[in-house]
């Protein structure tokens, strides 16, 4: 199937996913709208308002469910259209998967936020960039409270990356920028002091944990802060935790990669550059923080 008619059946389903959610707001509405004209007009047939109810939740199951399975197909075809190219074309060694992510065993040992009990992920993607190993997904954490008062609380909604950092080893050293919530207090079970760097500007804006003080020191330099710095900046709240020879990175900004957006009409053009911005968040990260090949030598 060649580019065009997969842009024409994408366009059909995006078309089809707004009428169903349009039944879905319209059927929502007459089941709160028409019980109260009821009342009004025919105030002696209460017996006919929960049958009306029933019938009015038909249409709006129905287009749940079809929505549920035009999205699904949607978001395939629109990753294997647009995104797999667009990776391909700027990373080296790329393998990407949209449907399956980090395994929440790993999300646990990056040690970058809370873990909750509701856990999702998706869009995992490997590679390199001018030599630097790294690995992807947008992950979701949460955790829910059933009951009378049921809640749910999300601990992380965003993107993690994983980065080969062979430069300085060291055991753990978490950065969490200020509105960073719900942070992993406990990498891998050990105990970790609040560290105070030279810089109060940093100090201010961003919280430092390490489980020894000295590898805070080795690890941040001035000229670290300063790039650290520059990535919250640009994308709002962040956390980086240094550990072994890896660099675990997480956007804590409810970004979703890769993921087109069926409000919209398909164009070619917009689809592309839309992914080439997805992927441009890991070279961002990459050369803001100088990340160079595990063979070049430490900086």
């Amino acid at each position: 199937m060649g580019i065009y008619e997969t842009i024409q059946q994408l366009e059909s389903m995006r078309k089809k996913l707004l009428i169903t959610n349009y039944v879905m707001i319209g059927s929502f509405a007459c089941m709160f709208i028409i019980p109260l004209f009821l009342v009004v007009i025919a105030p002696g047939t209460p017996g006919a308002q929960p049958i009306l109810m029933l019938v009015l939740m038909v249409p709006m199951i129905i287009s749940v469910r079809r929505q549920t399975d035009i999205k699904g197909k949607y978001k395939e075809l629109y990753k294997s259209t647009f995104v797999r190219q667009v990776l391909q074309d700027i990373f080296d060694n790329v393998y990407y998967d949209g449907k399956t992510g980090f395994p929440s065993q790993l999300v646990k040992d990056m040690s970058l936020c809370r873990m909750g009990n509701r856990f999702a992920t998706e869009d995992y993607l490997s590679g390199s960039y001018k030599g630097v190993r790294f690995e992807q997904a947008d992950v979701r954490v949460q955790y829910h409270t059933s009951g009378k008062n049921s809640h749910t609380t999300t601990y992380f909604e965003g993107r993690m990356f994983i980065f080969d950092y062979p430069y300085k080893k060291v055991f753990s050293v978490q950065v969490f920028s200020e509105n960073f919530q719900y942070r992993c207090k406990n990498p891998l079970e050990f105990k970790t002091n609040k560290v105070h760097m030279e810089s109060e500007v940093f100090n201010r804006e961003f919280d430092v944990m390490a489980v020894q003080d000295v590898d805070a020191f080795y690890v941040l330099t001035p000229q670290m802060l300063e790039k650290i710095t520059l990535i919250r900046n640009r994308y709002g709240n962040v956390a980086l935790h240094f550990n072994g020879n890896k660099l675990f990175v997480g956007i804590n900004c409810g970004m979703n990669a890769f993921d087109g957006n069926p409000k919209r009409p398909i164009d070619y053009n917009t689809e592309r550059r839309q992914a080439y911005e997805d992927g441009r968040v890991i070279m961002d990260i990459i050369e803001a923080l100088e990340i160079r090949p595990a063979e070049e030598p430490d900086w």
